[in-house]
């Protein structure tokens, strides 16, 4: 089953009501081990998916990402090209391909992505499951 939208209502965005949501979301979920759970990398979020689903594939919204990216890489469009090819690539072959382009554009951005994409992209997702 895919359960792609849930809401929940509570008075802050902390650890406490994240971990609260994800409890009752839990609740509801048939096989809570065959989750993957993607989501803007608020600490709050990744404490209550740690605590409550600790065996799920977690995962970054690439398009939160992205956002990070630009305020880290004003003015650079070619960075931001590369970031998109890498990260909505299938083949790990090509997705190594698009990340040396990147590393020999912009080294420091390599360094920061490298892990988020490798966790995140298209090309590594199935293979947390």
């Amino acid at each position: 089953m895919i359960y792609p939208l849930a809401f929940g209502f509570a008075h802050s965005e902390c650890t406490e009501s994240w971990t609260w949501f994800l409890k009752q979301l839990r609740n509801v979920i048939q096989y809570p081990e065959r989750v993957m759970l993607v989501s803007d990398r608020h600490a709050g979020i990744f404490a209550g998916m740690e605590a409550i689903f600790p065996d799920a594939a977690h995962g970054v919204c690439a398009y939160h990402l992205s956002q990070n990216l630009k305020k880290f890489c004003r003015q650079r469009d070619d960075v931001i090209k590369l970031y998109f090819r890498a990260t909505y690539l299938y083949r790990v072959e090509e997705f190594n391909c698009e990340m040396a382009e990147l590393k020999a554009t912009h080294r420091k951005v390599y360094d920061e992505l490298l892990e988020a994409l490798q966790k995140y992209s298209r090309a590594f997702d199935m293979k947390q499951l």
